[in-house]
């Protein structure tokens, strides 16, 4: 079987990928080998995120995965890029969810206190 001359190159940057996947539709290509999502799932997709980009990812059996993407300021990238802060952002954003949240009235008082 033939492997993709870009899969070689990116095998340094392999990921894992362990998800679930509904087939949705078969999708000819065009005259310039383009495939389109379609009108139906765009706008699915639309309702759950906004979408700027689609991150590509190539198996070696050459199966395809689309990954919604969207930018993100330069200024702002170190916290993804930490593990550490990134954890405690994620698990912040749970607890307020889960209701886990108390009133601060003196936030510098607060903040020396941290």
């Amino acid at each position: 079987m033939k492997t993709l001359k870009s899969y070689e190159k990116a095998k340094k940057e392999i990921i894992d990928i362990h998800e679930e996947f509904v087939p949705y539709n078969t999708k000819p290509l065009d005259s310039k080998h383009r495939i389109t999502l379609g009108g139906k799932l765009a706008k699915s997709l639309g309702k759950r995120m906004e979408v700027e980009a689609y991150q590509v990812f190539v198996a070696k059996n050459g199966d395809i995965l689309l990954r919604p993407a969207v930018s993100i300021p330069s200024s702002e990238a170190w916290v993804y890029r930490n593990p550490e802060v990134i954890g405690k952002v994620r698990k912040g954003l749970q607890e307020a969810r889960e209701g886990k949240i108390k009133r601060i009235d003196d936030l510098d008082s607060f903040l020396e206190n941290l």
